[in-house]
């Protein structure tokens, strides 16, 4: 669109055989969007440490982050990848650094890191890990993607080594008693599945109920709003992050009364909505009220006098 904003993220080239004369191999076109996924999940993590208080990300967060390439460059074939705001995203500032472009940064380390048998970044993402066996898939053994943010000033390789140790880097899963209580869903009879959204953190776990267990995870779904599910069994972690991925067995399952109300970000300020009811009365409603009401409130409202003061 003729007000859509452009601007650099980074670039990906292309080398070896295949791509001489900067042509792309339509097999590989599936490394765009494998890198768009990296970046999109590892700026989701670095938004949530930034937001610890946060549950949920910006309305859009995900949704309003678009790359395109509309040309290819000389050396080998290299993609320059852009960032598009479209124009009703005028609020958002793309010309500074933000989650986004640290992605991309963190993306150059640890490939760098992985090519030269040092250690990953710390502040590279744990989940973001095995989003690299995707990355990379459709290269032969002697090609090399190599890439580079806006910001970096030299590219990072991606060769057959880098790929193989962030293969390797992919950590085990480990075991562990777990209680557990969240939001159900979603949860689908057949074959006994549910997904819990766990309080506090937001992370969306799945797992299996039994035939005695569904009336329970069925009544939690259905007021979802009003109760939560407390699970109790065994869960599996990844070793990296400790972070839970899954049940991998539930021994019971108990609907509890939710604490607190569901908080609606996109609800009207009470203020807002106050104003709208009154300006949907009919005309006239509101010439009775008295002017000073806020003034004589006992005398109007409770019927008392000014001698019960």
């Amino acid at each position: 669109m003729a007000n859509d904003t452009i601007i650099d993220l980074s670039s990906l080239r292309f080398d070896g055989k295949r791509f001489e004369g900067h042509a792309l191999d339509v097999d590989c076109t599936q490394e765009l969007i494998a890198y768009r996924n990296l970046i999109v999940e590892c700026a989701k993590e670095l938004w949530r440490r930034k937001h610890p208080d946060r549950v949920r990300l910006p309305r859009g967060f995900e949704e309003g982050f678009r790359l395109q390439f509309d040309r290819l460059e000389d050396g080998s074939a290299t993609v320059p990848l852009q960032r598009v705001r479209v124009a009703d995203q005028a609020e958002l500032d793309l010309g500074n650094l933000d989650e986004f472009d640290e992605a991309a940064d963190l993306i150059d380390t640890a490939i760098a890191a992985a090519n030269t048998d040092e250690l990953l970044p710390e502040a590279l993402p744990a989940n973001v890990i095995p989003l690299f066996r995707d990355f990379g898939k459709s290269l032969r053994a002697d090609e090399i993607l190599f890439t580079r943010s806006r910001h970096g000033t030299s590219e990072a390789a991606y060769t057959a080594k880098a790929r193989q140790r962030l293969n390797d880097w992919v950590a085990p899963t480990y075991e562990d008693v777990v209680v557990l209580v969240g939001e159900v869903r979603m949860a689908n009879v057949g074959p006994g599945t549910f997904s819990l959204q766990v309080d506090g953190t937001g992370a969306l776990v799945g797992g299996r109920f039994n035939p005695e267990q569904e009336a329970e995870v069925l009544e939690a779904l259905r007021n979802h709003r009003t109760l939560r599910l407390r699970v109790e069994g065994v869960a599996e972690f990844a070793t990296s992050d400790r972070q839970v991925r899954r049940f991998a067995r539930v021994d019971k399952v108990t609907p509890v009364a939710s604490t607190e109300p569901p908080f609606d970000e996109t609800a009207a300020p009470i203020w807002e909505q106050l104003a709208a009811i009154g300006e949907s009365a009919p005309e006239g409603t509101w010439d009775d009220v008295p002017k000073d009401l806020s003034i004589r409130i006992d005398e109007l409202v409770y019927r008392r006098g000014p001698e019960a003061q």
